[in-house]
């Protein structure tokens, strides 16, 4: 059994991020039924979003790696 928690968001634009994610991942499925959740994952990874500036997800994240590399590189020196 699960369990689940509701409660007030504290950043609506993540929301409709999110919902439109959701959406976004239905529609995949119903179109691509053949595609496997990695490909309609790596394929929303690619969907631009609002909430980071139109940037993807997928590039969003490899810039916060290196931003977090570079930073702990300047740490250790």
């Amino acid at each position: 059994m699960q369990r689940w928690a509701i409660g007030k968001t504290a950043n609506r634009r993540v929301l409709g991020s999110l919902n439109d994610l959701a959406f976004q991942l239905e529609v995949g499925l119903s179109d691509f039924p053949d595609r496997t959740l990695l490909a309609q994952s790596l394929w929303l990874a690619r969907t631009p979003l609002k909430v980071i500036d139109y940037g993807a997800p997928d590039q969003a994240t490899l810039a916060a790696f290196a931003a977090r590399r570079a930073l702990l590189a300047a740490s250790v020196r």
